[in-house]
């Protein structure tokens, strides 16, 4: 088997060639200043100027002031919350620049993951991001929670504390959670019960790429991407330092959150600094039954209590950047579903239970995280080469989960991910880049619950993306292939026994797509995105053997067969899941009415899924070893039914709708809606698929005030698969208001949220623990924002 023992020498690799990409040659380029205003005159404070085709950008200061190195005939992106975009190009005879923004308009956002610094309106796959404001409001300890409201976006909520995002039905190891372009490494993607290491409350945008996206991301990307961009590897340099201190508290969980996001520079030296404390007690629910007949109105055993702090320094020059970044994340929090019945009632009448009386609670998860992550560009290091870029990050994770004080089971993950990849100018028309990307992963499992044997997974992958504009039609390309190794050991034979063995397995993964968008009026375009993606199985797949507490069942891989309860190794080698998939989309971004329309068909060749193999834990053979056991935490399990991974084909289908009517400068409303049916081809439909949700919302921002109200309807999930419970429909309303203003040197922004406040009974059908874990209860946020 082959250990990690390489990952040094990656490692040092990879920084010997980023500290090439900081080397100073000599290019043509020139400073140009410039000043930002509205259409009265007025400066625009924190406006963006961005390089387009480049990861540097630099925010306008109090006056609108700004100051950027370029080179010649370059196109400068300038945008403004609440303004629309402006496109400059420089050119030396003109290094002073003045620029007027009018108010309204669809701002650009370029998509850190798109790969080739598109904008969100011009990609053919269909993309939403979460920032400013918006984001601010939405923040919640989850990533799931937090991007719920999106088109197409749902939560497999195993209740506040770890809920993961579901894109179009599909979640899991389909679809890939990133911090900067680079996989979390965390264990959330085996796991329901794992939280991602990610968090939205110290990022700048939340990217979320619907539809396979496996050319830059590989085959976990299938279903789609997350990626969590902050700027912890600073890209820009400042005229001033900017610090911004947030502070929140939340009723209905007692939830305490200050946050800190500093940023600097100087000369040619960019830094910066975050982090954050969160401290919550147990969410109150509205009263409910769950599915043994308890009543309770809180969800026990949903506390947390996490802490992060993260610094980067960034080199920054005119022929381009080289920055690293390193960070520390720890979180305790409980895990619902894990708890002593017979304590339920009484412990829970009082929000002061914390921290050593956690323990006593229930099994809780205790995660540490240490991150290390480099990024480099170098502009124009050869002819025909725009920029030769690199990212890297080296991660060691840990999960523990504790019960009466000692650990029950440690989940450990070591990872190493890099990708380099060359931006060429362009040839015969057609702009783009060509990279290759390494993933590499030392997993370890061990303890009372470790239903996955240690693996180490290697994969090795080379990628194209090009474009070519003809006339108003934009055609894009790309394509990948990739090398994926799974070595297991300790793979037991049988159940309950002490006899191993260990498994080598080997995918190839090829993927292709095509694109095009038309914008055949200036306003409005069609998009069209064709693609065919592989995703090889996750050791999860391929080897788990054992009780998976978090979902109730017994899981058992594809390298398994079960005969007559026996459990044996399979002689039948696991296929590869192809997706063959069709995007189309509409969009309006031009005037007061805009909107975006999304369909989507998906036919998915050796769908990997569980299956009910209509056996429980108690119909497996037992051996002399399960005398050993703890026999009443054996009969506890008894009932669990016994699932296992089996390939078939399957087919997803639905669409997403978001529109917005400006009715003023300070007023605007909007509506989403969105569905998935999802069925395997015999027509069983699988299971956890999401109900269709619709929402309304109505916004008003003003010079000092700003407040928004929104209705979402989840439906009633009728669609079920076999022997899954259908889910009642619910409506959540939701309400903001903010107050800026200023005291002495500040900035200050005074918030109040509220969530849920009609007090709504709701269940997450996506939830495997829907019936004992309802949303939260009215929740009325307060929170106080200092930028200085």
């Amino acid at each position: 088997m082959r250990s990690l023992s390489a990952l040094p020498r990656y490692s040092l690799l990879a920084a010997l060639v980023s500290l090439t990409f900081s080397a100073s040659a000599q290019e043509s380029a020139q400073r140009y200043d410039g000043v930002i205003t509205d259409a009265q005159g007025q400066p625009l404070k924190n406006a963006r100027v961005h390089i387009h085709g480049r990861q540097q950008y630099v925010y306008a200061d109090e006056q609108g002031r700004f100051s950027i190195q370029a080179p010649a005939n370059a196109e400068l992106h300038v945008s403004a919350a609440g303004y629309g975009d402006s496109f400059v190009t420089v050119t030396p005879a003109q290094p002073q620049l003045n620029i007027n923004l009018t108010p309204g308009g669809i701002e650009r956002i370029v998509v850190a993951a798109s790969g080739i610094h598109k904008y969100n309106l011009e990609m053919a796959t269909p993309v939403s991001v979460l920032t400013g404001e918006e984001l601010s409001r939405r923040s919640e300890p989850t990533i799931g929670e937090t991007l719920k409201y999106e088109p197409g976006v749902h939560a497999n909520y195993y209740g506040p504390v770890a809920s993961s995002p579901v894109i179009r039905g599909l979640d899991g190891p389909r679809v890939r959670i990133l911090n900067n372009g680079l996989d979390t490494a965390d264990v959330s993607r085996i796991g329901p019960d794992h939280a991602i290491s990610a968090d939205a409350i110290t990022a700048q945008q939340i990217e979320v790429l619907r539809g396979p996206a496996t050319l830059l991301y590989g085959s976990g990307a299938i279903g789609g991407v997350i990626n969590v961009v902050d700027n912890r590897i600073p890209r820009q340099l400042r005229a001033d330092s900017e610090t911004k201190l947030e502070s929140r508290y939340v009723d209905v969980s007692d939830e305490k959150t200050v946050a800190l996001n500093h940023e600097g520079s100087s000369n040619n030296i960019a830094w910066h600094v975050d982090g954050f404390n969160r401290d919550t007690s147990d969410y109150d629910v509205p009263r409910f039954s769950n599915d043994e007949g308890e009543t309770a109105s809180r969800l026990e055993n949903s506390w947390t209590q996490s802490k992060a702090l993260n610094g980067g320094l960034s080199y920054i020059g005119n022929r381009g950047l080289f920055g690293i970044s390193i960070g520390r994340l720890e979180s305790d929090y409980g895990i619902p579903g894990h708890h002593h019945h017979d304590e339920h009632e009484e412990e829970h009448d009082d929000h002061e239970a914390h921290d050593e009386e956690h323990a006593d609670e229930g099994v809780f998860a205790k995660l540490k995280q240490n991150r290390v992550s480099m990024a480099g560009e170098w502009y124009t290091p050869f002819a025909g080469i725009e920029t030769l870029s690199f990212n890297a990050a080296y991660t060691d994770y840990q999960h523990q989960e504790i019960e009466d004080g000692s650990v029950g089971t440690t989940f450990k993950n070591k990872a190493l991910e890099s990708r380099l990849s060359l931006e060429h100018e362009e040839l015969g028309g057609w702009h783009g880049l060509v990279g290759y990307h390494l993933q590499r992963a030392d997993y370890r499992a061990f303890g009372e619950e470790a239903f996955t044997p240690d693996s180490e997974t290697l994969s090795h992958a080379v990628f194209v993306l090009e474009e070519k504009q003809f006339g108003n039609i934009s055609a894009q390309l790309g394509g990948r292939i990739e090398r994926t190794t799974h070595d297991a050991t300790g793979l037991a034979i049988g159940h309950d026994t002490d006899i191993t063995t260990s498994v080598s397995d080997d995918f190839t993964a090829l993927s292709a797509s095509a694109g095009l968008v038309w914008e055949f009026v200036p306003g409005f375009s069609w998009a069209l995105a064709l693609s065919r993606s592989e995703r090889a199985p996750g050791a999860a797949e391929l080897y788990s053997n054992g009780a998976h507490i978090a979902t109730s069942s017994y899981e058992l891989g594809m390298r398994y067969q079960l005969h007559d309860g026996e459990i044996e190794l399979s002689e039948q080698k696991p296929e590869k899941e192809t997706a063959n998939n069709v995007d189309i989309t509409f969009r309006s971004f031009k005037g007061d009415l805009s909107f975006t329309y999304n369909f989507f068909y998906n036919k998915v060749r050796n769908y990997l899924y569980l299956a009910d193999t209509g056996l429980t834990m108690a119909d497996l053979a037992h051996d002399e070893h399960d005398e050993e056991h703890d026999e009443a935490g054996h009969e506890a399990h008894e009932s669990f039914a016994v699932y296992q991974y089996r390939q078939q084909d399957a087919i997803l289908y639905g669409l997403e709708f978001e529109a917005r009517y400006r009715l003023d400068e300070a007023q605007s409303v909007n509506v989403f809606v969105d569905t998935v049916r999802a069925k395997l081809d015999g027509g069983d439909y699988l299971p956890r698929i999401p109900p269709y949700k619709t929402g309304l919302g109505y916004q008003y921002k003003g010079i000092s005030w700003s407040a928004d109200i929104g209705v979402t309807r989840y439906a009633k999930q009728t669609k079920v698969a076999a022997n899954e419970a259908p889910t009642k429909a619910y409506t959540l309303l939701d309400a903001s208001l903010n107050y800026d203003f200023s005291l002495s040197q500040l900035d200050m922004t005074a918030f109040l949220r509220g969530t849920n406040l009609t007090n709504e009974l709701g269940f997450v059908h996506s939830s495997f623990i829907k019936a004992d874990a309802p949303l939260p209860g009215r929740a009325i946020t307060l929170g106080l924002r200092a930028t200085f």
